[in-house]
């Protein structure tokens, strides 16, 4: 089994409106998990464009979730930052199609990982919430709560899968240009 997360405005695991991500398109019944608590409350910072937790809703709740750990499957992919949206949108898209797995492993744009989750796959019903907690969401996460400012802007940078002006990626890829 594994266990990965979620930072979720529901308490399930069923996808509402399904709008496009970075490895699927719109429609595609997927749900992105992440590795770490910590993780999932990041990548939901990044979709609000917020820079603190204190400035989410407070519907969110952050799930812990069990899934068989035998069904994953590693995207051969761009490497993190890489933003061609249709070609990762096909990868997903693929992936999901072919039914050969529940889980996709795919590079975060942020480093590390992300879980794609085929919420139509056969094992989905081996899929199981095992906990849920409400903001602050866990007590072990007030030390990153503290560690993250208000007006931090490198998480608009993160989410946007770019860099900064004048920031080593930034001078980077303005090198390889």
């Amino acid at each position: 089994m594994m266990l990965l997360w979620r930072l979720s405005n529901a308490g399930d695991l069923q996808p509402r409106a399904c709008p496009p991500g970075r490895w699927h398109g719109a429609g595609v019944p997927v749900i992105v998990l992440e590795a770490s608590p910590a993780a999932a409350v990041l990548a939901r910072l990044v979709l609000a464009e917020v820079t603190h937790p204190d400035a989410l809703p407070r519907g969110y709740q952050l799930l812990s979730v069990t899934t068989p750990g035998r069904s994953v499957s590693v995207a051969d992919a761009p490497a993190p930052g890489q933003t061609d949206l249709r070609a990762t949108r096909a990868i997903g898209d693929a992936w999901v199609a072919s039914g050969q797995s529940l889980l996709l492993r795919v590079p975060a744009t942020s480093g590390g990982f992300q879980y794609l989750l085929n919420t139509a796959h056969p094992d989905m019903g081996q899929c199981r919430v095992t906990a849920s907690s409400a903001y602050p969401y866990a007590p072990h996460l007030g030390t990153m709560a503290k560690a993250i400012r208000d007006g931090a802007d490198w998480l608009a940078a993160a989410g946007q899968g770019g860099a900064r002006e004048g920031s080593a990626a930034a001078v980077d890829g303005a090198a390889r240009d």
